[in-house]
């Protein structure tokens, strides 16, 4: 039987590369966009791409901020593991933020 410790510790693990991984994707999308000026406004294509893969991250991460905090409440965690979803949830939300602003 898979303990709940080891199914948080995968959800803050993946989450944590999720992260790293969005914020590098992210940057390169603003590096492209960036490329973009008033005379020429086409943005590079790669961009497109971008955007689509940022939007998968965060819906991972969005199904393992649920995860962990359904892990958590049936497990009827100590207050410190809460702060920690909680952080997870705040990252989570402010990544689906920066997804929305993409054009």
């Amino acid at each position: 039987m898979i303990e709940t410790k080891d199914i948080l510790e995968w959800c803050f693990v993946l989450g944590a590369l999720d992260f790293g991984v969005f914020g590098f994707l992210y940057s390169v999308y603003a590096t492209a966009s960036f490329q973009a000026t008033p005379t020429s406004p086409v943005r590079q294509p790669i961009t497109g791409y971008l955007k689509r893969f940022c939007w998968a991250v965060v819906a991972v991460m969005i199904v393992l901020t649920l995860l962990a905090a359904y892990t958590s409440y049936s497990a009827a965690v100590v207050f410190q593991v809460w702060v920690i979803v909680f952080c997870f949830l705040v990252l989570t939300g402010f990544s689906l933020v920066l997804a929305i602003k993409m054009e």
